[in-house]
């Protein structure tokens, strides 16, 4: 990798500071004070100098000085990095929200007839797990929708299941 890091990309990518740093140099768009960031990701301020230092060796980040201040700007290459990130977030939360709606399958419907079933506390957490993955579908690169949209039709087909509607 040329210049070591002070400690190795996936660690450094698999920790919490330093993700949300990176994102949120991403969902900004907009050079920054290295205070500025600290302070957004409730860091301190001598970490996100660190990770801005191991960012600039990747170069994720470059900076601008202007006097005595230093500004933090996003590089193509810190862009492109930072929008992986945030579609590998999305795919977790997605996961998430698949196995909750595999508990409440497991839990509230397989195996009962569809007078045991609590369909009321069935359609309140399915139409809320519905409302999140359409949020995943209008928000998200095509990827991460598409996934969404996966999900949710699983989730209409286990609320069909256990309504008794015709599947589709």
């Amino acid at each position: 990798m040329g210049e070591k890091l002070k400690r190795s990309v996936s660690e450094l990518f698999l920790q919490d500071k330093p993700s949300k740093i990176l994102i949120y140099l991403k969902k900004e768009n907009k050079p920054l004070y290295t205070a500025i960031i600290s302070r957004e990701v409730d860091a301190t301020y001598a970490h996100t100098l660190n990770v801005l230092a191991d960012f600039k060796k990747l170069k994720f980040v470059s900076f601008k000085e202007s006097g005595r201040i230093k500004l933090v700007n996003l590089t193509e290459l810190g862009s492109k990095a930072a929008g992986i990130l945030i579609s590998f977030i999305d795919l977790l939360e997605l996961g998430e929200i698949e196995r909750e709606m595999d508990q409440t399958y497991e839990k509230e419907i397989k195996g009962k007839l569809r007078e045991e079933m609590n369909k009321e506390a069935i359609s309140k957490q399915f139409d809320k797990l519905k409302a999140k993955l359409n949020r995943y579908i209008e928000e998200k690169p095509t990827n991460v929708s598409i996934l969404a949209r996966k999900l949710l039709k699983k989730a209409d087909d286990v609320l069909a299941e256990a309504f008794g509607y015709p599947p589709g």
